[in-house]
């Protein structure tokens, strides 16, 4: 496995991930950080499922 294989896994498992909130205005802010992929994922899905107008975006933190 290389480095960046290695890199990949660990934060799929870590707490290099964020969720970020879009509002209509098109202004970003993060909402959450030092998670794991997963939780992040539920994070953006249970705000998604509410129905607000505004985006949500799990992503690895850099």
């Amino acid at each position: 496995m290389n480095d960046d294989q290695s890199e990949n896994r660990d934060a799929l498992n870590t707490g290099q991930w964020s969720v970020w909130r879009q509002g209509d205005d098109g202004n970003r802010f993060v909402m959450a950080e030092g998670l794991s992929e997963a939780a992040a994922r539920q994070m953006v899905a249970e705000f998604e499922a509410r129905g607000h107008k505004q985006l949500y975006q799990a992503s690895r933190m850099r």
